[in-house]
């Protein structure tokens, strides 16, 4: 048995210092985790600065690339769920339980 607990990672694209919406998609996703602490994992990556961790599969073949993805953008186990704009909460959270949904082995490291 492993030790270490597998999380669905969500991935936020922020602007450093984070701009209004970046602090209100940051807030949202702080707010899921807060809600399935033992299931989620949330990864900030500020634009312009080294990325310290590897990206999901599905935020690196995003097909913005990475010098044209929009500030702020998320991903939900590699999915993108925002993108410019804060979406609705809803809708996100949607895409969310969808994805915690998956079968463990189907969550991207």
């Amino acid at each position: 048995m492993s030790s270490e607990v597998k999380r669905l990672r969500i991935e936020l694209l922020v602007a450093g210092p984070p701009t209004r919406k970046c602090k209100q998609l940051i807030e949202m996703m702080t707010s899921f985790v807060s809600e399935f602490p033992d299931q989620l994992r949330l990864d900030i990556y500020y634009a312009g600065d080294a990325m310290l961790i590897i990206p999901t599969d599905g935020y690196q073949r995003d097909p913005a690339g990475q010098k044209n993805r929009r500030v702020p953008s998320a991903y939900i186990n590699g999915v993108k769920v925002a993108s410019r704009e804060v979406p609705e909460k809803e809708k996100v959270k949607e895409v969310l339980l969808q994805q915690l949904a998956r079968p463990q082995n189907e969550w991207q490291n």
